[in-house]
């Protein structure tokens, strides 16, 4: 058989994921990850690590690229609406001038930039009955955007940095910009192969080629002009910075009983990124943000023969990066502000200030992810899944303050999901995620008595998401 058609439509399909991609904002729930690629997926909590579905598959497990139902190619498009609501309360001295009373109720303030389109990509080319190739293109990240002004005081004035009745986030003494916030988008091409060993086994293998954009804005307070947390002036307000790297996955699906039980498991190194040299005064490690390292273990039952049930297990691990795990400012000491065990060094500055290699951070840590989901073949045409996804929040509570900007809170996500084959070679499917609200609250170094240890909570973050997508496959 001649494939150089297929040949041609896969380079044209794959250089399309990557002009995708590359504009692709995004918002994840799993930290800052998607809690799965794909819209089959998606409409399964995320399950997918012994259950290929489409062609993004070798997204969850390359392995899984060649348990892919196609004749020779298969191609998926699709894009998903992310609606995020978050939001932080801060009862803090810094409200006004002076020292607030302990009775003041705080502020509460919503971020704006609340809807994102993700677009997503895959495509897997059968080169014969063992050996498949694809390709996946699939994105990440997070975003704030919070207005700097207390409701119900006066702005702050060009030149007004003595009484800061305006000031609020992190516009201390109104040093900062009108508003404060972070986005960091991230876009990951997954070229792979996977070989099957066996009939019933297969393993798979893909580079991690990454690319990052990142931007801060109204972070001044913290600089150099302000609360002298970094002597450096790379830290805000340097428009967009990128980064790129490489890591690599490796996979193995395996089938027994008959076909009825898929075990899966996939592995992801750590991927190294060059560093954001403009904010190298507010990321630990000079502006290093490489995208942690990450394993998972999947299994999937057919109860019947139009029935199967998935299940994984997955692990992030946050606590290997430091601009990440590194600790946030010390609510028990805001006279210092800086963690326990940083040390005065010889030029009176201290060795957790922003930007250091022990500087301060966001002080994640690692994240258990469990995922479960069902998926129904109601008849040749149509399909229905449901599914539940949990993963405890990396954010601890006394972590509040710097989590302002990355409210990772989301705990607990329901979803479900419909496909609609009107032929055998197409199908169209819709999925639907919703993040149920959760909240964390903790004390912040920017207490509501100024200079004194907080006592029980002062600030709280919290957030919820609803997402809908739809996706077009092709298989041929």
């Amino acid at each position: 058989m001649n494939f150089t058609p297929y040949k041609r439509a896969l380079a044209c399909t794959l250089a399309l994921g990557g002009a995708i991609g590359a504009i692709a904002p995004s918002y994840a729930t799993n930290g800052y990850f998607l809690i799965g690629y794909g819209a089959k997926t998606r409409g399964m909590g995320g399950a997918g690590v012994a259950f290929a579905q489409d062609a993004l598959a070798g997204a969850a497990n390359p392995a899984g690229m060649g348990d892919v139902e196609m004749d020779t190619l298969r191609v998926d498009v699709g894009a998903e609406l992310f609606v995020p609501k978050r939001s932080f309360r801060h009862d803090s001295a810094t409200l006004e001038s002076g020292f607030a009373p302990s009775s003041e109720k705080g502020v509460n303030h919503s971020s704006g930039s609340n809807q994102f389109l993700i677009p997503s990509m895959g495509a897997v080319y059968k080169f014969n009955r063992k050996l498949t190739l694809g390709m996946t293109v699939i994105g990440n990240g997070s975003n704030t955007r919070y207005g700097q002004k207390v409701p119900g005081k006066p702005d702050c004035m060009d030149g007004n940095t003595s009484g800061g009745t305006g000031s609020t986030a992190f516009n201390f003494n109104c040093l900062g910009s009108p508003t404060s916030g972070v986005s960091l988008l991230q876009m990951q091409v997954l070229p792979g192969i996977a070989y099957k060993v066996t009939k019933k086994q297969t393993v798979g293998v893909s580079l991690t080629l990454a690319a990052q954009q990142f931007r801060a804005y109204g972070l001044q307070a913290f600089g150099p002009d302000g609360l002298g947390y970094t002597t450096g002036s790379e830290l805000t307000n340097r428009g967009n910075d990128y980064s790129y790297g490489a890591g690599i996955r490796m996979g193995w699906l395996g089938k027994f009983l008959g076909d009825r039980l898929s075990l899966g498991a996939n592995y992801t190194s750590r991927t190294y990124m060059t560093k954001f040299n403009d904010y190298k005064d507010l990321f630990a490690e000079e502006g290093s943000f490489d995208i942690p390292e990450q394993y998972a273990f999947g299994i999937a039952v057919k109860a019947t023969k139009k029935i199967t049930i998935a299940a994984d297990y997955q692990k992030i691990k946050y606590g290997d990066i430091k601009s990440m795990n590194n600790p946030g400012p010390d609510a028990k000491d805001p006279f210092n502000f800086f963690p326990s065990g940083c040390k005065t060094q010889s030029n009176g500055t201290n060795s957790c200030m922003l930007g250091r290699n022990d500087g301060m951070g966001f002080g994640w840590h690692d994240q258990n992810v469990y995922k479960i989901g069902i998926n129904y073949d109601y008849n040749p045409a149509w399909s229905f899944r449901a599914g539940y996804n949990h993963a405890e929040s990396p954010i601890q509570q006394d972590q509040v303050l710097f989590n302002f900007l990355a409210p990772a809170v989301n705990q607990d996500h329901v979803t479900a999901g419909i496909s609609y084959r009107p032929n055998k070679n197409m199908e169209w499917t819709a999925n639907y995620m919703h993040a149920f609200k959760n909240t964390i609250k903790g004390p912040t170094a920017l207490g509501p008595q100024g200079g004194l240890p907080v006592e029980g909570e002062n600030g709280s973050i919290d957030m919820f998401i609803n997402s809908i997508g739809v996706s077009f496959g092709y298989r041929m």
